[in-house]
């Protein structure tokens, strides 16, 4: 789980070179992949909310497959027993988040069911909401993409640079001609790019205060930049080396959201979880 922001990296991977072919150099590509694994009830025993709870959810990915909004589940008014059964039962997922404004920060992590989001809202005095969404993303962070860090367009450029001049220019060119449902991808690993354009981008694009990790298939590690709708999408391998850099030009990256094999995925098993428990 996401606990705090991630930078974003300058350095590619180096490419690996098989000692019986010395001119042949590829990059190491990650080696583990995250499957789904059914949740079983353990030591903490199911309540009758907890399962009343399970059903919400079941009936939120329906409503979700057939196109129409689903409500929040508010966790702070289910008792302490049925809130450990409901974080045992629903586990951590492959995907979580952080958002950061001046006094409130979110906590944000997928359950092992595809589609359906714990948040946590935190200010000065604690936890102020604690809840279960269902949704491609959670709004927050769908919303959180249009966020304008006020960064401006570099009036001087440092000496040494390659291609960051023309990147930049249209990375803020993309950034104010955005249009709801439009997704562009621009890959640097494909582009001549030293680690000083690399370290410039980073530089004069900025952060906000949003950061994505996906752990499906190695780490996808996202950080929403000063722009509004343009984001660092980058992908590790498992030694932690960066195996493909992009920008990308969208309300929220593909690589966090849930698609709809994946609530029709999240909703089988959830039934049949509910089975489960009611045999047992």
């Amino acid at each position: 789980m996401l606990v705090q922001h991630s930078p974003v990296a300058t350095e590619n991977a180096a490419p690996v070179t098989p000692h019986d072919d010395p001119e042949c150099g590829y990059l190491a590509m990650p080696q583990g992949m995250q499957s789904f694994t059914m949740p079983m009830p353990g030591e903490i025993p199911a309540t009758r909310a907890g399962i009343a709870a399970l059903r919400r959810l079941s009936e939120s990915l329906s409503a979700r497959l057939n196109d129409l909004d689903s409500d929040r589940m508010a966790l702070d008014s289910y008792d302490e027993e049925t809130r450990r059964f409901l974080d045992q039962v629903l586990g951590n997922g492959e995907v979580s988040a952080l958002i950061d404004t001046d006094d409130v920060r979110w906590a944000i992590r997928e359950s092992v069911f595809i589609g359906i989001w714990r948040l946590r809202e935190f200010r000065a005095g604690g936890t102020v909401r604690d809840y279960l969404e269902v949704g491609p993303v959670p709004s927050v962070l769908r919303d959180a993409g249009t966020w304008n860090a006020a960064v401006d367009r570099p009036r001087s450029l440092p000496d040494g640079l390659m291609n960051a001049p023309s990147l930049l220019a249209e990375v803020f060119a993309k950034s104010d001609a955005f249009e709801e449902g439009r997704r562009e991808v621009l890959n640097l690993s494909l582009l001549p790019m030293t680690e000083h354009d690399l370290a410039y981008l980073v530089e004069a694009l900025g952060l906000a205060g949003v950061s994505i990790l996906s752990k499906g298939y190695g780490d996808c590690r996202i950080r929403l930049t000063g722009l509004p709708n343009v984001w660092w999408v980058q992908y590790f391998n498992a030694s932690d080396q960066m195996i493909l850099n992009t920008l990308e030009i969208t309300r929220i990256p593909q690589a966090a959201q849930a698609a709809r094999e994946d609530f029709e995925d999240s909703l089988q098993r959830i039934d049949e979880l509910l089975t489960m428990l009611r045999e047992s």
